[in-house]
């Protein structure tokens, strides 16, 4: 940890670079930047437990001052996080170690759209919302749509792996990502070559993804674009019970049907969450919204409905599924007024498993959740060899952190138990380490060789991803 004089000469040197607006030390920023969304750390402010502050916040514009700031704090051996909008869920972006926020949001950019390859190049601060927005300006489309659309940056998507609520259709972050400007911790620029695909070896650009800002800040990356929509088609559908849902869900991917969202409401969630959208129906809701041109999602919508009625399915028109579009992103906020209400928590787990094992998954951690919880589940992010689940558990107790971390420790367990893989689309940061090296212990230790040879220091996030937060491994 930096004593005072260390910090007096990092500030020194950080000013030096950056100017002495855009470095600061203020208590407001070190309390703000403590941590992220994680609703555990909403539930310590509660207690009134401090979270380890930073000693300080840098906001760079180009990757050439990132690659000076991680230079200085590499020969200082100081920690840098880097920082998008602050809106993970596991707690990637925690200080643990102190040290330097690297907030990215000045590095909003999208710097040009090569429409030949249908390609934008973007720095990675860019909020998500802004980036769809200017390309839409341009009649395209990246087609990543998470739940926190408006408050979480492209830096964020490719570090987290990220999965958007489209992902069916347009893919998930890896799918989009074409290629990747990053800084090491020795502040070395580093870049991957843009081509549609390569056969020389590992794809270097999944060094990166996912890995939450322990090995290099991605500062810039070449994403996959498409065409806007030519028309969307909206769909929801009824069933009696989760199992035949599931059913027809699995059957119109295995069709070939490539709705841009399929999400299934388990009974719990569709007489709450759906009933609260003002959609009154009994049962499993599954919404269905196709996109594309008009005569294929013509044909998709009719054999949609064809397979769903094979399984008891029943059409319920245009309505609940335009209704949740309309809403689709107000679930996310849920959360935030429920928290800071005492004695109350909410969260979400979610999960992917082949759909061969899911059913049985949904199962294992609906037994297995404490009783005095409501459970709630949706299925989304559907594939033709799998599916995720988004459970919500909600509750009250006097003693909520304990409860929150018993709850977690239940539902993840149950979660190995089921095979399952731990996260779908929030990633690991320190909520859950220990299952992350449960599940592959051979895998960790290989990422544990990428740290040390990377950033043999340890400067970049520590602790995450069940990396030490003392030294590489």
């Amino acid at each position: 940890m930096p004593n005072r004089t260390t910090n007096v000469e990092l500030l020194n040197r950080l000013r030096d670079v950056l100017g002495g607006r855009r470095v600061s030390r203020s208590t407001l920023d070190r309390t703000n930047y403590s941590h992220d969304l994680w609703p555990r750390s909403v539930l310590q402010t509660r207690h009134g437990v401090v979270e380890r502050q930073p000693e300080m916040i840098v906001w760079p514009e180009t990757t050439e001052e990132v690659s000076r700031v991680l230079k200085i704090c590499g020969e200082m051996r100081v920690p840098v996080i880097p920082f998008g909008a602050g809106s993970g869920l596991c707690g990637a972006a925690a200080p643990v170690n102190g040290g330097v926020i690297l907030d990215t949001k000045r590095m909003n950019k999208l710097e040009r759209i090569s429409e030949k390859s249908m390609i934008a190049v973007c720095q990675t601060g860019i909020i998500g919302a802004h980036l769809e927005h200017e390309l839409n300006r341009h009649c395209y489309t990246m087609g990543h749509f998470p739940g926190s659309f408006g408050t979480s940056t492209l830096g964020g998507y490719l570090a987290t792996r990220s999965a958007g609520q489209a992902a069916t259709y347009y893919g998930r972050i890896e799918d989009m990502a074409i290629s990747l400007q990053v800084v090491l911790a020795d502040g070395t620029i580093v870049e991957t070559r843009t081509v549609p695909r390569r056969a020389t070896g590992p794809d270097f650009n999944h060094l990166f993804l996912g890995s939450e800002g322990t090995l290099g800040v991605i500062t810039r990356a070449r994403m996959r674009i498409h065409q806007m929509p030519e028309a969307r088609a909206f769909r929801g559908l009824v069933f009696k019970d989760l199992k035949s849902g599931l059913t027809a869900m699995r059957k119109m991917l295995r069709f070939g049907l490539r709705p841009a969202v399929i999400r299934l409401s388990d009974e719990e969630d569709t007489s709450i969450t759906i009933k609260a959208l003002g959609i009154n129906v009994m049962g499993c809701l599954l919404v269905l919204v196709f996109e594309g041109r008009q005569t294929q999602i013509d044909m998709e919508v009719r054999k949609a409905i064809e397979l769903a009625r094979a399984e008891g399915g029943r059409d319920h028109g245009e309505e609940p599924a335009r209704l949740w579009f309309t809403n689709r992103f107000a679930e996310s906020f849920r959360q935030s007024p429920i928290l800071h209400n005492k004695g109350r928590l909410m969260d979400t787990v979610e999960v992917a498993a082949t759909w061969s094992k899911l059913h049985g998954l949904y199962k294992t951690v609906r037994q297995a959740a404490d009783k005095k919880l409501t459970l709630l589940a949706n299925f989304s992010h559907a594939y033709p060899e799998g599916c995720s689940i988004v459970f919500t558990f909600m509750g009250q107790a006097e003693n909520d952190l304990e409860l929150y971390d018993r709850v977690w420790r239940t539902l993840l367990d149950a979660v190995l138990k089921g095979g399952g893989a731990l996260s779908h689309q929030h990633g690991v940061g320190l909520l859950k380490a220990k299952w992350f090296v449960a599940q592959n212990p051979v895998a960790h230790a290989i990422l544990c060789g990428l740290k040390r040879r990377l950033d043999p220091d340890n400067i970049l996030n520590p602790g995450k991803l069940a990396l030490s937060p003392e030294g590489p491994c």
